[in-house]
């Protein structure tokens, strides 16, 4: 049976293979491309924010997860001493590209908070695993007092696009170059506990 947990120091490199595995398929062949895809999208959560990661648990194995940051200038002040600095040895574009997209992660958790990430390994995709994590993750939120989570998606013709608007994630701001943020009005998680949890004492902790 799969599980929803919270994260644990064990899980690291497994959440981190997860995620390097499920980024871009052109930069899977080269091992710096496959660190940068980490630095970005997963080390600093586990590093200073673990509390706000939770992992859809296989037989004692994570098989997915779902990561948020709650401290905006802690997210800013991080990424710009440690994770950036390591983005730029790899490629000065990719350095570029994330320095904008750290950007606008500030802009976009001051007026809406709980920007997250998730990912589930191509093994364990189509078992709904991703709307559990969601909602779990929005439970957690909403009783930290944030009143939104949100995201930025590459276009609306993406497959991922369909899954959060089909959540209930609204568009809220045109992020430029086609991509789009969208947000989730946590005052409507109830719906989604009932709907994919059944009951919140799925959660393990």
């Amino acid at each position: 049976m799969i599980t929803i947990r919270k994260f644990e120091e064990k899980d690291r490199e497994l959440v981190r293979k997860i995620c390097m595995d499920t980024g871009k398929k052109s930069f899977q062949k080269s091992a710096k491309k496959r660190d940068f895809i980490a630095l970005m999208w997963i080390d600093y959560y586990m590093d200073f924010e673990p509390e706000n990661i939770f992992v859809a648990d296989d037989n004692g194995s994570a098989c997915g997860y779902v990561c948020c940051s709650t401290n905006r200038e802690l997210f800013n002040q991080k990424m710009k001493e440690i994770y950036l600095p390591k983005v730029k040895k790899i490629s000065f574009f990719l350095w570029l590209f994330s320095k904008i997209t750290v950007k606008t992660s500030y802009k976009l958790d001051g007026d809406f908070g709980g920007g997250f990430h998730i990912n589930i390994d191509e093994a364990h995709q189509g078992l709904k695993l991703g709307p559990k994590l969601l909602t779990t993750l929005g439970v957690h939120l909403k009783n930290l007092g944030l009143k939104y989570m949100y995201l930025v998606t590459a276009n609306r013709k993406t497959r991922g696009y369909g899954f959060y608007s089909h959540f209930g994630f609204e568009e809220v701001r045109n992020c430029g170059w086609g991509t789009v943020a969208l947000a989730y009005d946590l005052n409507k998680i109830e719906e989604n506990v009932k709907k994919y949890l059944n009951n919140i004492g799925e959660i393990k902790n």
